[in-house]
């Protein structure tokens, strides 16, 4: 097949929306398929991409004649930018939803308008609850992780400490990581926390560590590069994903594949991306999360949530994850013969 995928956020750009569509893209041109990519992210003083062949910042002439090249389009990610290109070359549209599409008692436009375009197309979900959230035809395919986290042998590695891997901003909840620790503390466990990303929320975080007189165990590491990443992973005892609300949650798949049991909120798409191999708390509750935090740190708890990571990390390969994308994309470029 001729694949067109459009990814307006794509390399050089870091975050779960690039590395799926850079993921899917390399492994469907491994598999023989020809794959073009249009995007509107600056290469900036990266080099280009040699696996795949990128189109940065499309003309209209060009976004018309490579649909007209393409068997289909693949959208990762609906926008309203484009979408009438691919409906004028009636060109079969295949759309990846990685958030959901709420609708509201507050009308958005935007969003009524991604809801409405659902019905031209297929439609891929990341998760149960963003497969409901979408009125066209939907199957759910879930999300994969980078290579780079494959970590089978990190089962064995010596760990130490806590892990905090997002964006510093109030829906991820680090302050409830934070909050957390400080509970924790009172009772005697004095363990530590590892924050990995950046955000306009650091100064605050850091005043809250302060406050708590948590200087000395709680560590910020700033933005934090895949390779460093899996380090961390490979090193942490658990993994602490306490969002107030997660479409998905990528990290969580990421410590899972380097054998790092998890502590999530059950929120959004979060079970489904801890499955059996971490504990969920109410999202919003620092004592829950304490308080399962205690327990994952047994290391019985800890074993026992490793049981089934070596089913889950295969669920969630990129082999795996690219051929159930590869039946959907078939089916919709046999639409246009």
């Amino acid at each position: 097949m001729d694949i067109l995928l459009e990814s307006r956020a794509f390399y050089p750009s870091v975050g779960g929306l690039e590395m799926m569509a850079q993921e899917l893209g390399k492994h469907w041109q491994k598999r023989g398929h020809e794959v073009r990519v249009m995007t509107v992210t600056p290469l900036g003083e990266q080099s280009e991409l040699t696996k795949l062949d990128v189109l940065r910042f499309p003309t209209l002439s060009e976004w018309m004649r490579h649909l007209r090249w393409a068997d289909v389009f693949f959208q990762n990610g609906v926008s309203l930018r484009s979408i009438a290109y691919p409906l004028v070359t009636k060109c079969p549209i295949v759309f990846r939803h990685p958030n959901i599409l709420a609708s509201d008692a507050t009308v958005n436009i935007r969003n009524e308008l991604k809801r409405l375009a659902t019905n031209c197309g297929a439609n891929v979900a990341s998760c149960g609850p963003v497969a409901e959230s979408i009125p066209g035809p939907t199957v759910t395919i879930p999300n994969t992780f980078r290579p780079v986290f494959e970590q089978p042998d990190a089962e064995k590695a010596h760990r130490d400490g806590l892990l905090f891997v997002g964006r510093l901003v109030s829906v991820k909840g680090a302050d409830l990581a934070i909050e957390a620790l400080r509970q924790l503390h009172e009772r005697g466990v004095n363990t530590t926390l590892m924050i990995c990303g950046g955000g306009p929320e650091r100064k605050s975080l850091q005043e809250q560590v302060q406050q708590a007189d948590l200087d000395e165990y709680v560590t910020f590491n700033g933005f934090t590069g895949p390779e460093e990443l899996a380090e961390q992973y490979r090193s942490a005892e658990l993994l602490l994903v306490p969002s107030r609300f997660e479409p998905f949650g990528i990290v969580a798949l990421e410590a899972i594949a380097s054998r790092c049991p998890v502590v999530a909120a059950q929120t959004g798409g979060l079970p489904e991306a801890v499955g059996d191999c971490g504990l969920l708390v109410p999202p919003d509750d620092a004592a829950a999360l304490a308080n399962a935090i205690e327990q994952a740190l047994r290391p019985g708890v800890r074993q026992n949530l490793r049981t089934d990571m070596p089913a889950h990390v295969d669920r969630h390969r990129t082999g795996r994850i690219a051929t159930d994308y590869l039946h959907v994309l078939r089916q919709a470029a046999q639409s246009r013969e």
